[in-house]
């Protein structure tokens, strides 16, 4: 396995993660709280793979909609 797996693996779970918190506080409550989740990314690993991993979570997000409109 290669780190892009691992990478996209991260990804779908904090997509997973941000839904469930969506759910049970609003969407509201959730957007704080990943902006949060963000900074804190972007402070220990690097601006840089924060925006790959926001990259990756809509790449994949745009994925699933589209298979869903099929």
């Amino acid at each position: 396995m290669d780190m892009e797996h691992f990478k996209d693996c991260e990804a779908r779970e904090w997509i997973a993660r941000f839904r469930k918190k969506q759910l049970e506080e609003g969407r509201g409550e959730a957007m704080e709280w990943w902006s949060k989740i963000v900074k804190d990314i972007a402070t220990k690993r690097g601006q840089k793979a924060a925006d790959d991993l926001k990259q990756r979570m809509n790449k994949l997000r745009e994925a699933n909609a589209i298979r869903g409109k099929s």
